[in-house]
């Protein structure tokens, strides 16, 4: 998939997203400073769900705030490109137990990427290159370069709002499709992806390359109001609101050694509540591994985040607190674990993973249990 709000890969596991270069001769891993004491899957997680199936691969999804449904992207049997889904969830006595048919929503022929909910749950967005699809740029996954691994992001890539998803579902059956990339919120011909609603709902935060080799922006979700949040050398991206919308975490190349680190920025205000920029900014990880795809815990003084400590074949998970320290590791199984979401509440975690029999890159759920060092 292009340069989508992650690297789901693994060098030899099948691309999922990417935002960044990621060189073939990184140094060697390191441990994460303040490590944890978990010890096993067991530890944190409880009743894992496999939610997607039939896919060449799907990740990185999302869920609604009733946690009725998740929007995620996929590459249906025998296509390159990801395409956009909505399903419905599951439940069997309270607790999530599958996933119904998903639905496609997006366009062919498009890459798609980064569905997010808005926080009342009546409008949706994702980044598309619905109406401006270039089969000229590079595919899907990893290009070689030289000694470096690196991935497209595609000039046509827009995002996408869509304020009467579920009325248009409503009548969808699952396995069905219609079409919600028909209102482009963005539309200046370079990537915009990697978006999420704030908190209130009142802004969007993304990535962009619209000035530089991709920053963090702010704008209201009918594409006002455009701050730009950082303007470093190096890829920023991949960026989240706290749970209370006074800061964001992101990923970031900042040093130009295709290590990514995770970043938290304090965000600056106007008096009257509007974004103006960010008043301060804190590297959170220091190490000779691949950081990425963080995402706030409820609390909003914990962050969830995917690291190389253990090879670029068996991407983790790992749980720390929002200054860095008090790693805990959260999953152990062979193949790569990444780009994990918290629901509202705390209570589940879903996540992308290698771990399906078929051997393919899937959707799974389970109940989070907060390590007890946290």
């Amino acid at each position: 998939m292009p340069v989508y709000r992650a690297i789901l890969f693994s060098l030899g596991v099948a691309a999922l997203t990417c935002c960044a270069a990621l060189s073939a001769d990184v140094p060697a891993a390191s441990q994460p400073s303040g490590t944890g004491t978990t010890t096993s899957e067991a530890d944190t997680l409880s009743d894992i769900v496999q939610l997607t199936r039939g896919f060449e691969r799907a990740g990185e999804a999302y869920f609604s705030p009733d946690l009725q449904w998740i929007i995620f992207e996929a590459v249906p049997p025998g296509q390159q490109h990801y395409q956009m889904y909505l399903a419905h969830l599951k439940y069997q006595a309270g607790q999530i137990s599958g996933a119904d048919a998903p639905i496609h929503i997006s366009p062919e022929p498009s890459r798609n990427t980064c569905g997010y909910f808005s926080p009342d749950g009546k409008s949706l967005i994702f980044a598309s290159t619905a109406g401006k699809e270039d089969r000229r740029e590079p595919s899907e996954g990893y290009q070689r370069s030289g000694r470096n691994y690196r991935w497209a992001f595609p000039h046509g890539m827009e995002i996408f709002r869509s304020d009467d998803w579920q009325a248009r579902v409503q009548s969808v059956k699952p396995g069905g499709f219609v079409n919600l990339a028909t209102h482009p919120i963005t539309n200046n011909d370079v990537y915009d992806a990697e978006g999420a609603y704030s908190p209130d709902g009142k802004w969007l935060v993304f990535c962009s390359l619209r000035t530089t080799d991709g920053d963090v922006y702010v704008m209201h979700p009918d594409g006002s109001h455009v701050v730009q949040i950082t303007d470093n050398p190096g890829y920023d991206g991949g960026p989240f609101f706290s749970p209370d919308g006074k800061r964001l975490v992101y990923r970031s190349d900042r040093h130009h050694n295709d290590l990514l680190q995770i970043f938290v920025a304090d965000l600056a205000f106007d008096a009257d509540g509007n974004i103006t920029g960010k008043s301060a900014e804190r590297q959170i990880t220091h190490d000779n591994n691949v950081n990425w795809g963080p995402y706030w815990y409820a609390d909003g003084r914990h962050i969830i985040y995917s690291t190389s400590r253990h090879g670029h074949d068996n991407y983790e998970l790992y749980v720390m607190r929002d200054d860095g320290s008090h790693n805990n590791r959260v999953t152990f199984s062979p193949g790569a674990d990444i780009l994990p979401v918290f629901s509202n509440d705390g209570k589940y975690l879903m996540w992308t993973s290698k771990r399906a029999r078929d051997n393919t890159t899937q959707i799974f759920v389970a109940h989070f249990h907060p390590p007890k060092d946290w």
